[in-house]
């Protein structure tokens, strides 16, 4: 019988105990796949709000992306979370608050783990940003 991958745990191991460049966002990596995965669930995320989701949580699982973590480990996630940082922006405007603040169940509050997201990930990546969101459809 086939069984799924929890790429959420997945994710997890991944990252962990990572020590480097930008570990603030790699590091958190986990909890912002659960996250996309939360929003996925809810019946309330609809249109392109969902589209958006979906885009996000599939770049997080496609192997061969702009930064392949196969390549560069957990310094290889940059580029997924910048997508996800990129997507929650835009999410902000099209989400009721309290939908997004349902999906996060993390103690740090979500604007300041998407802010550090955010920023740490646009400065590692510089002018690779656009093919990320090319590569993701998001353009």
């Amino acid at each position: 019988m086939f069984e799924a991958p929890d790429y959420r745990a997945e994710v997890r191991r991944f990252v962990h105990g990572y020590v480097g460049a930008h570990q603030d966002a790699i590091l958190r990596a986990g909890d912002v796949f659960d996250f996309y995965s939360r929003l996925m669930m809810d019946p309330r995320v609809v249109g392109d709000a969902r589209r958006l989701v979906n885009a996000v949580l599939a770049y997080f699982v496609v192997p061969d992306d702009v930064l392949p973590e196969e390549d560069l480990g957990p310094y290889g996630m940059l580029d997924d979370l910048h997508l996800a940082a990129h997507v929650y922006r835009m999410l902000r405007r099209q989400v009721p608050r309290d939908v997004l603040t349902d999906a996060w169940v993390e103690d740090d509050a979500l604007e300041d783990v998407m802010d550090v997201v955010y920023a740490e990930t646009r400065a590692a990546l510089g002018k690779l940003r656009k093919s990320v969101l090319r590569v993701a459809g998001i353009t």
